[in-house]
């Protein structure tokens, strides 16, 4: 931090750097930090990231805005917040960052704030979506999704839609848990529904049997869920399905636990769960259609989800930031100012950056599991279209 501080002195005593050294600095590599989760727990979610940022990467190439672009990754490695805190410090300090993005769970996001605020450092929230988040630092920006506009869409289909009147949540033990439960008791009870039961699963358990157990004889017609995606959400369906929550006409619905990445993992108890989310792969649209054909042809592993996404349009934006440096130094505050009110055409359907907040305006839609010419897929069958950032 001390160059910066020495640059802003010499500014503020009239030392004027010469118009060729201006130029020099215009024209210095971009760096681009990207700090996300690669090995560990979480490491799907940083694999997935990097699957769309290196297509937009190959798409449209290492240059923007006359300058060279240099992607520097960097591993969390297990969600730690005092490691995604030291690494945001290393790369502003050691690499000279201009801009950072990724982070794969809420703590990185909230340990890098006075990193990114006191270097002037845009950054670029993918994944985590607890909406207080982009409040903590005027450099931060979200492309993935805000939790309440999501869990709000899923409430007021579970009531409006498909007519349930008395609900039981069961969430994951931690902060963005805390906001699903939160937001859909408010939402549905608004709307005149009823909350029966809640529970809190521990973060790490795969055994629902016992929360499932009280779901079925808590006589409800709807359940709303949060759980990690992967084993845990492939456990909680199975759990559910054993209880003949199904067959009992109960509707289950989620935020994303059904990740298209993860499907073919599920078993056929998963037809019917609906989820509440930002991106479904059947969205017929031009965009996805192309990021489709681009994503195969650059990594032939690789499973059209929401997380590829996300990373493909946080270049988009990163880019469209680094675009407005053009020739001159590059400056945090005014790079910021320009994404704001930024609309683009997503993959995920229309998309911008909402100018109060600096968090995501865009569509979510009501998922559905169903055959698809027989494979598991999320079929849409409800959109609610650019919802604001709720908080």
């Amino acid at each position: 931090m001390l160059n910066r501080r020495l640059v802003v002195a010499l500014l503020l005593t009239g030392s004027v750097l010469p118009a060729s050294s201006m130029t020099a600095a215009a024209q210095e590599k971009l760096r681009i930090g990207i700090i996300s989760d690669f090995t560990g727990p979480f490491a799907n979610v940083g694999i997935r990231l990097r699957y769309g940022i290196e297509t937009f990467f190959g798409e449209h190439g290492p240059k923007v805005g006359g300058r060279e672009v240099e992607l520097i990754y960097r591993d969390v490695g297990n969600g730690s917040a005092a490691a995604a805190k030291q690494i945001a410090e290393e790369l502003v300090v050691r690499d000279k960052v201009s801009m950072i993005g990724g982070f794969s769970v809420t703590p990185e996001v909230s340990a890098a704030a006075s990193v990114v605020t006191e270097g002037k450092i845009p950054t670029v929230i993918m994944v985590p979506s607890t909406p207080a988040l982009v409040k903590m630092s005027p450099y931060f920006v979200r492309t993935g999704n805000n939790m309440i506009a999501t869990v709000w869409s899923g409430a007021d289909w579970a009531y409006n839609i498909a007519g349930r009147r008395r609900a039981y949540i069961v969430v994951a033990d931690f902060a963005p848990g805390y906001e699903v439960q939160n937001t859909f008791k408010k939402r549905f009870t608004e709307l005149g529904g009823t909350i029966v039961g809640e529970d809190r699963a521990p973060l790490s358990t795969v055994d629902y049997a016992p929360f499932a157990e009280r779901i079925v004889r808590a006589n409800v017609d709807v359940v709303q869920m949060f759980v990690p995606t992967g084993t845990p959400s492939i456990s909680f369906v199975r759990a559910l399905a054993a209880q003949g929550v199904f067959s009992k006409g109960l509707a289950v619905i989620g935020v994303g636990e059904t990740d298209d990445a993860d499907l073919p993992s599920f078993d056929d108890s998963v037809l019917g769960v609906h989820t509440s989310f930002y991106y479904a792969s059947t969205l017929e649209n031009p965009e996805n259609t192309a990021f489709r054909q681009k994503l195969a042809a650059k990594f032939k592993d690789a499973v059209l989800a929401p997380y590829p996404v996300t990373g493909y349009d946080s270049m988009q934006v990163l880019y469209k930031m680094a675009e407005s440096q053009a020739g001159k130094p590059f400056d945090g505050d005014s790079a910021v100012k320009s994404i704001l009110g930024y609309k683009w055409n997503s993959p995920r359907g229309p998309a911008s950056i909402d100018p109060e907040s600096h968090d995501i305006v865009e569509n979510y839609y009501i998922r559905r599991v169903e055959k698809v010419n027989g494979e598991l897929r999320n079929v849409v069958v409800k959109t609610y279209e650019q919802q604001p950032p709720r908080f």
